[in-house]
């Protein structure tokens, strides 16, 4: 629960039976400590935007004072032990603008359901959750952008424009493969032993 009240008090509930359950006791410190933020960000049932709930790595990190990885590897524990699924991977878009995950915390009601799916009390030691990884997107690196198209004012070669990796001419549509992928129902609980992880983008 997320309150707001006169004084601009910001302030949201941890139940003690959930956090004295095996799926919270698992998780690492750095996990434990962003789980409240998140909750934050939640609008409350009225407002329920549970599924859509959005905080960055960076912004993350900013609050509770690590660096970005340690958010990663902390997001990651959380959907491993079935606190948060992500219901939308992060990606570029086509505009080129980032856009970071939206997020269910399992804890809570997601519309249209009447009840939180509460997958952290299924979770057992050696039977975690799919997780969507965040990777970032470095156009210099291995995983950027090969065939950027050229800035305004470049001149370009009027051969060969049928050849691979030519930049595609005004209104042609573009492939979003490699951006975004399908999502995971974790419903599911794997069985004991299984180990799953999903590459997603970010």
């Amino acid at each position: 629960m997320t309150r707001k009240h006169e004084g601009n008090e910001h302030w949201t509930k941890l139940v003690r039976q959930h956090m004295e359950c095996p799926a919270w006791r698992a998780l690492s410190l750095p996990a434990q400590a962003i789980y409240p933020w998140l909750k934050l960000e939640w609008k409350g049932p009225k407002a329920n935007n549970n599924g859509r709930i959005q905080l960055s790595l960076r912004q993350i990190a900013d609050r509770t004072g690590c660096n970005v990885k340690t958010a990663m590897r902390a997001l990651h524990d959380l959907q491993r032990k079935g606190w948060v699924v992500v219901t939308r991977p992060a990606h570029l878009g086509l505009a080129g603008h980032a856009r970071t995950h939206q997020i269910e915390l399992t804890e809570i009601t997601r519309l249209p359901n009447d009840r939180p799916r509460a997958l952290y009390l299924n979770w057992c030691e050696g039977a975690d959750y799919p997780v969507v990884e965040v990777r970032t997107n470095n156009p210099k690196g291995r995983n950027g952008i090969k065939n950027p198209v050229p800035s305004k004012g470049m001149k370009r070669s009027l051969k060969g424009h049928e050849q691979k990796g030519h930049v595609p001419s005004k209104g042609t549509g573009r492939s979003l493969k490699g951006h975004e992928q399908p999502l995971i129902d974790p419903s599911d609980v794997p069985s004991k032993g299984t180990t799953l992880t999903t590459r997603g983008m970010g």
